[in-house]
C-alpha cells in the first residue's frame, strides 16, 4: 500500500459504500486515515444546536416512520456522562489529530516531572483551544445524535473505535 499515491487511495476509499467504511478502516493505517472522516463526517453537525434540533424535529413530524412513543425534543437533556468514543471522534474530526495522550512537563526544583494529559469532557475546550466546546455541548451533541439514530435506525456507532 505504501507505493500507491495518496490521491489514488483517497479515490478508492471514497468509492467504498458507507456501510463498508468501518471495515475499510481495518485494512491499513492509510485506509483508516481516509475512511475515518468519511465515516464520521456527520458528527460535527450534532454539535450545532439548530441543525441537531431540526434533525430530531424531522423525526417528530414524520408520522409514518417515527416510533409511537418518543422523547420530546423540547424536554430537558439527559445528564449522563460524555462517552469517550464520542469525545475522541469529535476531537479527531475537529483537530485532525488523535486525542491527546501526550506528556506535559512541569519543572519542580530543577527536576522535570511528567504529567499525562488525558482528554476529558471538562478539559476538552482548554486542550483544543475551542472555548465553545464545553462539556454540556459535547453531551448535548452526543445525546441528540444517539436519540436520532435510535429512532431512525440509520447508523449504529456503538462499535465505533478511534
Amino acid at each position: 500500500m505504501d507505493s500507491l499515491p495518496p490521491e489514488l487511495i483517497r479515490q478508492i476509499v471514497s468509492s467504498v459504500p458507507k456501510s463498508s467504511l468501518s471495515s475499510c478502516r481495518l485494512v491499513c493505517q492509510i485506509f483508516n486515515t481516509f475512511a475515518f472522516p468519511l465515516l464520521f463526517s456527520h458528527v460535527p453537525h450534532w454539535l450545532d444546536y439548530k441543525i441537531s434540533h431540526q434533525a430530531v424535529l424531522s423525526l417528530v413530524h414524520d408520522a409514518f416512520n417515527r416510533p409511537a412513543v418518543m422523547w420530546s425534543p423540547w424536554a430537558s437533556e439527559p445528564t449522563g456522562p460524555v462517552d469517550d468514543v464520542w469525545m475522541g471522534i469529535v476531537w479527531k474530526l475537529l483537530m485532525k489529530t488523535d486525542p491527546p495522550g501526550f506528556s506535559l512537563f512541569k519543572e519542580v526544583r530543577g527536576e522535570a516531572l511528567e504529567r499525562r494529559a488525558q482528554l476529558t469532557p471538562q478539559n476538552f475546550a482548554e486542550l483544543s483551544g475551542r472555548e465553545e466546546m464545553s462539556e454540556n455541548r459535547l453531551r448535548t451533541g452526543q445525546n441528540r445524535f444517539l436519540l436520532h439514530r435510535s429512532y431512525s435506525g440509520q447508523f449504529d456507532w456503538s462499535g465505533a473505535t478511534l
